[in-house]
C-alpha cells in the first residue's frame, strides 16, 4: 500500500472508529468495542443482599458476611474487578479517561439498582493529598454520572480527616482499622443515602464512610460501586 494513502485510511478510521477500546485498545465506535461488551464479567445473579458477593442462591446475608459489622445496609456492584472490568476502571483511575462514567459505568451501576429513590448520592472522598496528585476523584465522578441519570442530588458532604494506608496489601482486619474514624460528615443528612466507589474489595472504606453519615443523621445507607472483587 503507498504511503501517501495512509493519513486518508487513518482520517477514515477516525470517521467511523473514533475511540480507542479501554478494553483492548482496538478502534472502536464506543468506549468498549462489541467483543469486550460481550466480555464484561458481570456479577450477574443470585448474589448476598447484604454483601452483593455471588452465591449459588438468594440470600440477605452470606457466610462471608455474616459476622461483619457494616455500616450500610446493602452493597451492589454491576462488575467484577477483573478483566475487562478492572481494566475500565484502571482507564478512569489512571488514564483520567471521565468518558466512560457516561457512556458505560453509570448505565451499568444503575442497572444493578431497583426502583428506590435515594436523597442523596454521597461519593467517598480521597485524601486532598491524593486528590492533588490524581487531579480528580474518581468515586465523584462515578456518583454525578449516577445521580444524573437517576435525578437524584450528590452531596459532598463526606471529607477524610486523616490520610490512610494504601489498602491493597492489607487484611480485611487490617484495611478496617486502616480507615476507623478517617471520614467525616460536614453537614447533617437525613433519609435514604446512596454511597458510591469505584470498587469493592472488603467493605472496610465503604463501611466507615457509612458509619460516619449515619452520625449525621441518614436513616440508611446503600453502598453501590461499579466493580467489586469475587
Amino acid at each position: 500500500m503507498p504511503e501517501t494513502l495512509h493519513p486518508y485510511l487513518t482520517a477514515l478510521a477516525d470517521l467511523f472508529y473514533p475511540e480507542r477500546c479501554v478494553g483492548c485498545e482496538r478502534r472502536a465506535s464506543d468506549v468498549l468495542c462489541r467483543t469486550c461488551f460481550d466480555a464484561l464479567p458481570r456479577v450477574g445473579s443470585p448474589v448476598c443482599w447484604r454483601c452483593g458477593l455471588p452465591t449459588a442462591f438468594a440470600t440477605f446475608v452470606c457466610e462471608e458476611c455474616k459476622n461483619v459489622d457494616f455500616g450500610f445496609q446493602s452493597a451492589k456492584a454491576p462488575l467484577k474487578y477483573v478483566g475487562v472490568g478492572k481494566k475500565i476502571v484502571h482507564a478512569l483511575k489512571y488514564r483520567g479517561y471521565k468518558r466512560v462514567v457516561g457512556r458505560l459505568a453509570a448505565p451499568l451501576m444503575l442497572q444493578v439498582l431497583d426502583d428506590t429513590r435515594f436523597d442523596a448520592v454521597v461519593p467517598v472522598p480521597l485524601h486532598r493529598s491524593r486528590l492533588r496528585k490524581r487531579g480528580f476523584n474518581q468515586a465523584e465522578l462515578l456518583a454525578r454520572g449516577v445521580a444524573e441519570k437517576m435525578k437524584a442530588t450528590v452531596s459532598d458532604t463526606l471529607q477524610v480527616v486523616r490520610s490512610t494506608k494504601d489498602q491493597v496489601e492489607l487484611s480485611a482486619a487490617q484495611r478496617r482499622a486502616n480507615v476507623a474514624g478517617a471520614y467525616s460528615a460536614t453537614a447533617p443528612l437525613r433519609g435514604k443515602i446512596l454511597l458510591v466507589d469505584d470498587v469493592f474489595t472488603t467493605g472496610a472504606t465503604m463501611s466507615a464512610c457509612a458509619a460516619s453519615l449515619v452520625r449525621a443523621g441518614a436513616d440508611e445507607v446503600h453502598a453501590l460501586s461499579l466493580c467489586r472483587t469475587c
